[in-house]
């Protein structure tokens, strides 16, 4: 086998020219299919960070009913104060739990007077929300919440929100809800900052106030749902499995991961996969129709080597082996090739930081960014050279119909 092997390395090189054309075919499949997969990988890679860490967590708990029930007033399925505080002190002791947000959510009028609009409210404990999520959070103006009795009575407004109710920081504004007993009660508060998420729809309704403020204007202790993240999203799965075996033991608690909460990766991932396996599909084509062409104007070129061969008693499926065994090469480097140009390509897209044009539903343009995934690399960089060699094989089929007086009789 070696020395076939040889063999074809040698004709390979013979054969230069028509080599380096036929790799570069194959070389600019593997480098389209590659910074493809890297764009995928980069963007699901950022949907599934932002979810996570734009306020959505690793995990949520809630009360039984909270997630899917239909509540008859606010706060119906919340979690009281006790049962919060065991929920707090066995996530404590679970290494892999970095941070535990607990949180209020409601909804109400925000008014300054003139105008009134609706609101989706989050009382949250600042310092808690700001270290977990305040990296995925933009504050255009003012600054942000604080804790303990200075901050008890300031909000964050949305910066949609802000600019229909024309409000600014150090601006009050009147919020008014339905309390968890079902009568009315409003309070005061100061506009301490604005908030700009990108996406114009959310921040026209974003507001967020003390959760200790937020339970005294519905009149309760209680509070909506526990936001987890965890150390490691790689074991956000198992981590999550092993706090749902933990909650099993009474029932109340229930955990969602953020998968479940957020549908629409799922969806997002679906459609990428089947973008790439469409795309996938077409690259493959064009290289295994290149590398038949070329193999077949090779064997009629190479007409009276084929016959002198098969007149010396090689049999035909030696010498089609030998066809195969160079589109195995020149697969092999061409792939090796066009893996390596994706690489580089990848390091200076990332070093230019090209900004995109906002996606629909955003005001905010993305970064460019391509993600190296070793495994996906190291997978197209084998099934390219395989297709080479798929192509080589069904061509050189041809050698066998070849009398060996007429291979020897062409010019």
């Amino acid at each position: 086998m070696m020395q076939w092997l040889m063999l074809a390395l040698r004709n390979v090189r013979r054969n230069g020219r028509r080599a380096l054309l036929l790799s570069g075919t194959i070389a600019v499949g593997t480098l389209a299919l590659v910074l493809f997969v890297s764009y995928i990988a980069a963007s699901l890679d950022g949907l599934r960070e932002s979810t996570i860490r734009g306020g959505l967590g690793h995990a949520q708990l809630a009360s039984a009913g909270q997630f899917d029930g239909y509540a008859d007033q606010q706060l119906q399925f919340g979690l009281e104060r006790g049962r919060l505080e065991q929920l707090e002190a066995l996530l404590a002791r679970q290494e892999q739990v970095r941070r535990v947000v607990p949180r209020l959510q409601f909804s109400g009028l925000v008014s300054n007077g003139p105008r009134t609009l609706n609101f989706e409210g989050t009382g949250v404990i600042p310092e808690r929300e700001r270290q977990a999520f305040g990296a995925f959070q933009t504050l255009s103006a003012g600054a942000p919440l604080r804790g303990g009795a200075e901050g008890r009575y300031q909000v964050l407004l949305g910066k949609e929100m802000a600019r229909r109710l024309s409000v600014r920081p150090g601006q009050s504004v009147t919020l008014m809800t339905s309390t968890v007993n079902g009568s009315i009660n409003a309070i005061d508060v100061d506009v301490a900052g604005l908030v700009a998420t990108g996406v114009p729809q959310t921040d026209l309704y974003l507001l967020q106030l003390p959760l200790e403020t937020a339970q005294e204007l519905l009149r309760t202790d209680k509070v909506s749902s526990v936001a987890v993240l965890y150390r490691d999203t790689n074991r956000a799965d198992a981590m999550s499995a092993q706090l749902r075996a933990l909650l099993a033991r009474d029932g109340r608690i229930e955990l969602r991961s953020w998968q479940q909460l957020a549908p629409l990766y799922a969806q997002v991932l679906a459609l990428y996969g089947n973008q790439f396996a469409v795309f996938g599909v077409v690259i493959c084509i064009v290289v295994f129709l290149g590398v038949a062409a070329m193999t077949l104007t090779t064997i009629y070129e190479r007409a009276k080597e084929i016959g002198t061969m098969r007149a010396m008693g090689i049999p035909h499926a030696m010498v089609r082996r030998l066809f195969v065994l160079e589109g195995l090469l020149q697969g092999v480097a061409g792939a090796c090739a066009g893996a390596l140009a994706a690489y580089g390509t990848t390091l200076l897209i990332n070093a230019a930081h090209v900004e995109l044009a906002p996606p629909p539903g955003r005001n905010v343009g993305v970064l460019l960014q391509l993600l190296w995934v070793p495994e996906y690399s190291a997978a197209i960089v084998c099934v390219l050279p395989l297709v080479a060699m798929a192509a080589a094989w069904f061509v050189s089929r041809r050698i066998g119909r070849m009398p060996i007086l007429a291979s020897l009789s062409l010019q």
